[in-house]
Order: structure tokens, then sequence, then C-alpha cells
């Protein structure tokens, strides 16, 4: 089931850089099915709040068929774990991404040193640093955005629900970046 997952996530995505996108018009009709019906993601994507990267449009995907969750960095905490847990508990995922991309602005950041008076801020950037001070300095940055996925990736498995119904074969867990030049994602 996750390899379907997968698969349309693709062709999602190689229709949006191809700029043939076929999923552009939410209709009332589709609208009212979601509401009487429910929603039946086929995926959960974490990904970035970064308002260059959305998650839906640059997969080719329609209301109902995503169950997204977006933070600075892709910065996980209770909070998405535990909408995660809910996504593979009460819709059946099959598929959880750790959506990445290029010049992502947080991890910038954190791998610079900036400091912000916000407390809310410094906790991202903490959670940034704790991946990023421990790794090679002097890296592009495309070397801590990917270390980031996989740091992410980690933590996630670190959740006993995640983790037992990735062994289980429930849920496959996999890392990905969106390149902001050809509008391409890799999954790692």
């Amino acid at each position: 089931m996750s390899e379907n997952a997968l698969q349309r996530l693709k062709e999602g995505n190689a229709r949006f850089a191809a700029e043939t996108p076929q999923q552009n018009i939410v209709t009332a009709e589709l609208r009212n099915s979601l509401f009487k019906n429910g929603q039946k993601p086929y995926a959960a994507i974490v990904g970035c709040s970064d308002s260059r990267v959305p998650v839906e449009i640059i997969f080719d995907t329609g209301p109902g068929e995503l169950f997204v969750i977006r933070t600075a960095g892709v910065v996980t905490g209770p909070m998405e774990i535990g909408s995660l847990e809910l996504a593979i508990e009460f819709f059946k995922v099959p598929l959880i991404v750790v959506l990445g991309h290029q010049a992502c602005g947080a991890v910038c950041a954190a791998v610079d040193g900036k400091s912000f008076t916000g407390c809310c801020i410094e906790d991202v950037l903490q959670e940034l640093c704790c991946c990023t001070k421990k790794l090679e300095q002097g890296k592009p940055y495309d070397y801590y955005e990917d270390a980031v996925i996989q740091y992410t990736l980690k933590k996630l498995m670190s959740s006993s629900y995640i983790s037992k119904a990735v062994f289980e074969g429930r849920v496959n867990l996999i890392g990905a970046k969106y390149s902001q030049d050809t509008g391409v994602v890799t999954f790692f």
C-alpha cells in the first residue's frame, strides 16, 4: 500500500515539475463529499512552513488526499508526533514523508548561529541546533538540510507507536527533499 502512495506522490510531483498539474479546481461537490464522507488521506507529510513549499501543490493533490503537518525546518515535537500517530490510527495512512527543502531559512539560521528574542523561535532553532551542531562544520547548507531530514526521521522513530507501526509494516517512513530550482522532489 505504501508503494502505491509513494507512486502517487511521485506522479503528482512530476506533473507539477512539468507544469501540467491536474488538481486545480475544488468544487462545492468535492467539499460536500469530504464533509459528508470524511477524509481518506493516502499519505502524511511533515513539511516545512516555508510559503515557497506548498505541499499539496507540489504533489498535485487536492483536499482530503494528504495529511499535512508543517513546521519551520520540519521540527517535530509531541504535537506533531501525536498528529502523525492520529493519522496512522484513524486514517490508516500507509506512508509518512519527512519533506525538507532547498534553501531552508530555519536550517540556515541555526547553522549560522542566529538568535531571536521570541522564546518559541528559540525552541525551533535549539531543536535544529541539536542536529546541525553535531555535524562537521563548514559544509554547504544542503548538507545540513539533508541531516535535519534524517534527524527528524529518527525522532519520529523514537515514538513507540510510530516505530511499532513501521516494524509491523503498517506504515513506511521516508525522507524527501524539494528543490526550489526545479520543482522536483527527491526521495531518499
